[in-house]
């Protein structure tokens, strides 16, 4: 993302006390949010959006129950798109396009393509109808894709998306208790990312035990390809700690290696630190649980009985990914801030006390990064469970040292830098909020907030009103740099992007993947959304070949980028399949010279370029299959018998390129003999040859 690095110490300073007298400058003067009914009101635990229908705008999906009991979860259809109305407004759509879907004690809802086909469907985790009495957490697959149907429309499919169980108790198994199937569970988050790096999504389950006793192991459950989840047993290495109070969880790439690692926050227990093994490994496990190198040792060690949620950003600009900690010390936020990998131990963080300014100390909720006053930085909102929601705007961008001042100051608090309130007044105060998301309903190019309240209190959409377009364009953190392999297998390439954005609204980020083999026209493939803002593309296995490659990203607001060049060689390409055979016949300038490029293979691009001509003159090219050369005005024509010529002119520098785009088939094992003789009265018989350049096709 493009935010500015921290200065300097002493210049840092001289900043800060600049900002600190003139207040953090509000680019969008006034209240930002206007506050709108919308999404019902129930118990509701979680919002998610994403588009439901595939039309191009964002619908929502509101999870309900909770600890109240089962209560219908709700669709709300975007009117934009297909709706053919005003976009950014919504209708509620339950009773058709959620038809005969059970109500749930849902704490999480989430879109997610379960089964590959392109379309969004959706997951329900839940509580149980008591705190004593776990549920099975549910799966809707929409009909559209594979299923044929109508697209946005949903059924349950819980009973065939729950495959193979290891450590499953049989009593907590649903039907037959055979080991296969649905099975019931205390949770409150799970969530989907590709933690195989297969190019499906997998599923984390957490559990936090009945009554929130942490008695329940959290598990992994990894796709089929086809939308079928078995769990994979053991996951941790011996001795880590997976029966937590986990309330939230997030995947994310900690250490920038391309597999996906878990940060899980705890209610009544120290929050973890999952590493992934996969790739940048420290044994032999799939995961390795290492808060207390993480944590522990370097003294960020909780307490408190409230530990929400956590949430990762890169919040000071480094690329890495930053944690923010719910209500870690008591009801106080703590920043985590990522000090990298060392080998053998894993990722490492340091606590920053003095990095949130103005923190009310309440029972909060929720955090999401949001960039809502579009300087470039990551913002963030605040979920209130027992107040006010609130804004923080980060002073990275304004260069403000986060020791010293502190990076996010809580808009409009008293005392805080940034004096102004950008809620609006009345709302939300007062409600009960158990979720918050990001999202722009209305397609206008700045982020939308809404949220989820509990109680039966209604819950509400903040139009971002006043807010500017995004332009802030994604950049590239990490792209895969393929090295030469052997022919006979196919090349995995990873891009990991970041941007002025949470990591669930890049998801939806058009990345594609250009290649091209041999100089040959471009082929474009879109990349799979991994989660933690990191994306897979596959270039098919080549035989004997060099391949180029790059990264083209663009976000949701139309801004976008191009990452670096990249290539490899796989197995051993063909040599340059072009020799000068000589013949040339000096003019004007010398002796005119023609030089052939491109592989000459099936569908490569390449060209044939003629200079040190006489400007401006007639000319023949003349091309042959075989070479008995024989006299021409003065000089040896070698492009002989010939079977084409091709009557052309130079330009006024004595140049002359026939390019092609796409070399053709059947002419493999073929040699070809090109030739110019050019118009030139500086020639014997008024005429000059070029060399003749013979191209052999593979």
């Amino acid at each position: 993302m493009r935010l500015l690095p921290f200065l300097a110490a002493s210049a840092a300073l001289v900043v800060v006390s600049q900002q600190t007298a003139a207040q953090l400058t509000d680019l969008q003067p006034g209240r930002n949010y206007t506050g709108v009914a919308n999404f019902g009101l129930n118990r509701s635990e979680n919002i998610d959006f994403g588009d439901a229908d595939n039309d191009g705008d964002m619908d929502a999906i509101v999870g309900n129950g909770g600890d109240f009991g089962p209560e219908p979860n709700r669709i709300f259809i975007n009117r934009g798109g297909l709706q053919g109305g005003t976009i950014g407004t919504f209708v509620e759509e339950t009773s058709t396009r959620f038809a005969g879907v059970p109500n749930d004690t849902a704490r999480d809802i989430e879109f997610v393509d379960v089964d590959n086909d392109h379309d969004l469907d959706i997951y329900v985790g839940n509580r149980g109808p008591s705190a004593g009495n776990g549920e099975t957490s549910r799966f809707y697959t929409n009909r559209g894709g594979l299923q044929a149907g109508t697209i946005g429309f949903f059924i349950d499919s819980t009973t065939t998306r729950w495959g193979t169980l290891v450590s499953v108790p049989l009593a907590d198994e649903v039907g037959t208790q055979d080991g296969q199937g649905p099975f019931k569970d205390f949770t409150c988050d799970c969530d989907f990312a590709d933690l195989d790096d297969d190019g499906d999504s997998d599923l984390f389950h957490s559990s936090y035990g009945p009554n929130v006793n942490g008695t329940r192991d959290s598990r992994i459950f990894m796709n089929d390809s086809l939308g079928v989840f078995n769990e994979m047993w053991p996951w941790i290495n011996v001795g880590g700690d997976i029966r937590t109070h986990t309330l939230d969880l997030d995947l994310v790439d900690l250490d920038g290696d391309f597999d996906i690692d878990v940060t899980m926050s705890s209610r009544n227990s120290q929050p973890r630190i999952y590493l992934n093994n996969l790739y940048n490994g420290i044994s032999g496990s799939a995961f390795n649980d290492i808060t207390q190198f993480a944590l522990l040792n370097q003294g960020a060690t909780w307490n408190g009985d409230s530990n929400y949620e956590s949430e990762y950003g890169d919040l000071d600009g480094d690329g890495d990914f930053d944690v923010w900690f719910k209500n870690y010390n008591g009801f106080t936020d703590r920043i985590m801030v990522n000090d990298g990998f060392t080998a053998g131990s894993g990722v490492k963080f340091t606590q920053h006390n003095n990095w949130i300014k103005n923190d009310p100390g309440n029972d909060e909720n929720e955090v999401d990064f949001v960039d809502f006053d579009g300087d470039g930085d990551l913002d963030s909102f605040l979920s209130n469970f027992s107040g006010t929601n609130h804004l923080y705007v980060s002073g990275l961008a304004q260069g403000l040292n986060p020791e010293t001042t502190g990076l996010f100051h809580r808009a409009g608090a008293s005392g805080s830098i940034y004096t102004q309130g950008e809620l609006p007044t009345g709302n939300p105060g007062g409600l009960t909020t158990l979720d918050g998301d990001t999202v722009d309903v209305d397609n206008d190019g700045d982020q939308d907030l809404a949220v989820a309240n509990d109680a039966n209190q209604q819950n509400y959409l903040y139009i971002n009103s006043l807010g500017i377009p995004d332009t802030h364009a994604p950049t590239m953190y990490a792209v895969t740099n393929q090295a030469d392999k052997a022919n006979g297998t196919s090349t995995v390439i990873h891009a990991q992007i970041r941007d002025n954005n949470s990591y669930y609204v890049v998801n939806f980020y058009d990345v594609d993947l250009v290649y091209t083999v041999d100089g040959g026209s471009p082929v474009s493939l879109d990349m799979f959304a991994q989660g933690s803002m990191q994306f897979r593309g596959v270039i098919p296995a080549q035989t004997d070949a060099v391949v180029e490659y790059h990264i083209e990203a663009t976000d949701l607001a139309g801004n976008s980028t191009i990452s670096a060049d990249f290539d490899y060689v796989q197995g051993t390409p063909v040599g340059d399949p072009w020799t000068d055979v000589g013949c040339s016949l000096a003019g004007v300038s010398g002796p005119p010279l023609l030089v052939g490029s491109g592989p000459l293979t099936t569908g490569s691009a390449g060209s044939l370029a003629l200079s040190n001509a006489a400007p401006s003159a007639s000319c023949m090219l003349f091309v042959s299959l075989s070479s008995t050369p024989v006299g021409f005005k003065g000089g040896t024509l070698c492009a002989f018998p010939f079977v084409v010529t091709l009557p052309l002119a130079t330009n006024g520098s004595g140049a002359l390129t026939l390019p092609w785009a796409s070399w053709p088939s059947g002419l493999s094992g073929a040699s070809l003999y090109f030739q110019y003789a050019i118009a030139d009265a500086a020639g014997p018989a008024g005429a000059s040859l070029s060399n003749c350049e013979r191209g052999d096709v593979p």
